[in-house]
């Protein structure tokens, strides 16, 4: 039953984001294509374990606990296990910026990463929430990507710092304390001397940045 119903979807090829949309990598460049990745649930704690390890891991490689600047010990939540993850904890989700409840829900209304679009990120293939639960219960042997969510891409394990092009925060759509938050978030950058910009997207406002100097640069 299984085979039969998803198997018009195995032929299809697995394609990069940046081959899905007829780009080549140089075009991609030229065009600054990015993808997007939202940091939705304990996002302070989230972002300083990121800044800390130099990348954005699966969930399947994040540390339950880690020893925070302060001395302290932070605990994370994952929950990479769950059907509901369509990165199954092999692959960190991202998406391209569309104009929808998807990406302002994943991605807008969080503190969140703007990301080289030329990374190896996979675009799924999307399935109904229904047809992805049977298919992720099934004892299919299945090859491609799938998700419940429109437009989101898939990358194996990690994306590093180095392809972060900034942290980004909208002030019209972020959904928690905007002055907190950002507060927060400079500290952390200047304690890790994070050498990404960290802009308000809707404002256009470079919030912070930490250059390689290790001095700090002032900011509207």
């Amino acid at each position: 039953m299984y085979n039969n119903k998803f198997a018009k979807y195995e032929k299809i090829p697995l394609k990069t984001y940046i081959d899905s949309i007829g780009l080549s990598e140089k075009d991609a460049l030229r065009l600054n294509i990015m993808l997007y990745h939202g940091i939705r649930f304990d996002a302070i704690n989230r972002l300083e374990s990121i800044l800390k390890t130099g990348s954005i891991l699966c969930g399947n490689r994040v540390s339950s606990s880690y020893k925070s600047y302060d001395g302290t010990t932070k605990y994370l939540y994952i929950s990479s296990d769950s059907d509901e993850n369509c990165n199954m904890g092999k692959y960190i989700s991202v998406m391209p910026c569309v104009d929808d409840l998807e990406f302002n829900t994943f991605v807008r209304q969080n503190i969140f990463f703007a990301i080289k679009g030329t990374i190896e990120a996979y675009k799924t293939i999307h399935l109904s929430y229904d047809d992805y639960c049977e298919l992720r219960q099934s004892d299919m042997n299945y090859k491609n990507l799938y998700s419940y969510a429109f437009n989101e891409c898939l990358v194996k394990d990690e994306i590093p710092l180095d392809d972060v092009l900034y942290i980004g925060i909208d002030s019209r759509y972020y959904s928690g304390d905007y002055d907190k938050t950002v507060s927060n978030v400079k500290k952390l950058m200047s304690i890790y001397e994070i050498a990404i910009p960290f802009i308000d997207t809707y404002t256009y406002n470079e919030l912070f940045c930490y250059n390689n100097n290790k001095k700090m640069v002032k900011t509207k």
